[in-house]
């Protein structure tokens, strides 16, 4: 077919040899055995050379729509294999939404326009679990994840703040048993965090009284006002968005969260969300880690 329509467009066969790099013999066979296959004659002589018959014409035009899907498959094959198009589904825990929201999305538009993205918010459990049933590709949550099929990076260590009502803080670092008698809120369901401050909890000798349990940063801040309790987050969620009417106080034996990539294990990334991951990466270590205090990169 690439032959007919080669001889076709140059209007004879020595033409489309000196195009083709191929024996003016080989075309004509290969044009002949298309012929014999269709049963039709689908080249006339004329003074020039060759032209299409009317069965030609038909056939040629046909040819060059195959071609041109052909050429363009290969195209869209290829961007994907690149990473140039294709889609990304994120997930970001809530207490880093405002910090990598904006660098995340300015490195994709501009390293992978043709790329379509979807970023997502959640608790970490809600993630991993997305992550595992393949609503999502990547996801930034806290570590250690609690299943299994779910691969994960560390990449980086954040103390722990207290966030409390000002009218009840003074000064300087507190302790977690000065806390022990306060209302508490904190995550949720089976969630890595809460795992975390829990057990740091009982080693200062107490186990908080949970009033209200929340799954997103954003739930927190509307929750603080009506109960008056007392959490500990993320300083890097915190420092630059703390709730009026609240304090943020540092706590000596406070823990400490980890932070990292996860993605499905048993599921290989396509190549626009190993990009993704790539850059989601790339803006927590030159970012978030150069100008948050508290926080160690691993």
């Amino acid at each position: 077919m690439r032959y007919f329509r080669a001889v076709c467009e140059a209007g004879g066969f020595a033409k489309a040899a000196g195009v083709l790099e191929a024996s003016q013999s080989n075309l004509s066979a290969q044009v002949g055995a298309l012929e014999r296959e269709l049963g039709a004659q689908l080249l006339r002589r004329v003074a020039h050379g060759v032209e299409p018959t009317p069965a030609g014409s038909v056939l040629l035009e046909a040819a060059r729509a195959v071609e041109d899907h052909l050429q363009a498959a290969a195209r869209e094959v290829e961007a994907l294999a690149t990473g140039r198009s294709g889609s990304a589904r994120v997930g970001l825990i809530g207490t880093l939404v405002a910090l990598v929201t904006k660098p995340f999305l300015e490195r994709m538009t501009a390293e992978h326009p043709g790329v379509a993205l979807t970023l997502t918010e959640g608790a970490t459990t809600t993630l991993e679990r997305d992550l595992a049933v393949g609503h999502l590709d990547v996801a930034l949550i806290n570590l250690p994840t609690s299943l299994r099929s779910v691969r994960t990076k560390a990449l980086f260590v954040e103390e722990l703040v207290a966030v409390l009502p000002a009218d009840r803080t003074g000064r300087g670092e507190l302790r977690l048993a000065e806390l022990a008698e306060r209302p508490w809120l904190l995550p949720g369901g089976e969630n890595a965090l809460r795992g975390v401050i829990e057990a740091a909890c009982e080693r200062a000798g107490f186990r908080p009284h949970v009033v209200y349990e929340y799954e997103t940063i954003r739930l927190v801040e509307e929750a603080m006002h009506a109960v008056r309790g007392v959490t500990l987050l993320p300083a890097a969620g915190v420092v630059d968005r703390t709730p009026a009417g609240f304090a943020v106080r540092r706590v000596a034996d406070a823990p400490s969260r980890v932070v990292g990539l996860g993605w499905f294990a048993e599921r290989p990334l396509e190549p626009p969300a190993a990009a993704a991951m790539a850059i989601l990466e790339e803006v927590v270590r030159r970012g978030v880690g150069q100008r948050r205090p508290g926080l160690r990169l691993l």
